[in-house]
């Protein structure tokens, strides 16, 4: 039988687990989280089939590791697994960036297992916790998958064929390429966010402001309830990309703030029309997922996830068969 171990059990790691688990076939769940409480509730939940506190007690028998952890554990967790890991093992991640988790792969794991980055993309408008992981979480969500250059094709599929049995999307692209679309989609408007708090609380008429503020106000400054370090380290990582986009954003607040100083009120119509419209063509897409990408979507034709994850053969780069049933 073959082990998948997922490290980190809070909402992504316990509903990558529900949702494999929902899938009922013939392989082992181990989980670890360093928070006691994530793995009791992740094991009282069904995520996993059992826990173990040892990190390297739980990943050294594994065919598959899912890490499911903050951005900035990615390279101590690979430093400290490295010298355990099966021949031949698969990881991947599910961190915000690519690029830093890539670097920390090709430093610090072995050349004898596979690994790819990974980023499932969710969509819901709730705050959600850890208490509300689902196996149903991913359906119809775009998962990003990142591929190194030097990939097994057979590990692209497994993890692909992975993606697509949770129900979601899988969406080929670079490290790169995900990182700067990121700072547009992700990392811009969390920016947007801190910084409306920080200048508008800074005002001397804060005071006032703060009564008057309503829900525009709520869901605009509406920041992720993550560690601040975790936030800092997480836009810095991708700073390069994310200033381009504050100073593509400072050049179109400025064209707007020339268009009220001018009583262009016209112009400003015909922005707010076009915003409009473009958001509501955004949310369509979004719900009937036909993003009209044929390029850069998967091919991957489903036959079954165990049929390839379990039954494909050897992928590991000295053909040993990495599934045993």
């Amino acid at each position: 039988m073959s082990q998948i171990t997922i490290v980190g059990l809070g909402l992504i790691g316990s509903s990558i687990g529900l949702g494999l688990k929902a899938l009922g076939q013939n392989y082992t769940i181990v989980g670890h989280d360093k928070d006691r409480k994530a793995a009791d509730r992740a094991m009282k939940m069904g995520a996993v089939d059992k826990t173990h506190w040892n990190l390297i007690a739980a990943c050294e028998d594994a065919d598959m590791i899912v890490l499911a952890i903050p951005i900035n554990d990615v390279a101590a967790t690979f430093e400290a697994i490295r010298e355990d890991l099966k021949t031949g093992c698969l990881l991947i991640d599910t961190a915000p960036l690519k690029r830093p988790v890539q670097q920390a792969a090709d430093a610090f794991l072995p050349n004898d297992v596979h690994f790819i980055g990974s980023n499932p993309v969710l969509v819901r408008h709730e705050n959600l916790s850890a208490e509300d992981a689902s196996p149903s979480l991913f359906k119809g969500v775009t998962w990003a998958l990142c591929p190194p250059e030097q990939a097994s094709s057979e590990a692209v599929k497994v993890v692909a064929n992975m993606v697509t049995a949770l129900g979601a999307e899988p969406y080929f692209l670079s490290p790169e390429e995900h990182d700067g679309l990121m700072a547009a989609a992700e990392s811009l408007p969390l920016m947007i966010s801190g910084a409306l708090m920080h200048a508008v609380s800074a005002s001397e008429s804060w005071r006032e402001i703060r009564r008057m503020a309503g829900m525009q106000f709520e869901r605009v400054t509406e920041t992720p309830d993550f560690d601040p370090e975790a936030l800092a380290e997480t836009v810095f990582d991708n700073r390069d990309n994310i200033v381009h986009w504050i100073e593509v954003m400072m050049v179109e607040l400025n064209g707007w703030a020339e268009a009220l100083k001018h009583d262009d009120k016209e112009v400003v119509e015909d922005w707010f029309i076009a915003a409009q419209q473009q958001r509501r063509q955004w949310l369509k897409l979004r719900k009937s997922g036909d993003w009209d990408e044929s390029l850069n979507k998967s091919n991957v034709e489903y036959q079954g996830f165990f049929t390839r994850m379990f039954g494909g053969g050897a992928f590991s780069r000295k053909k040993e068969k990495l599934w045993k049933d």
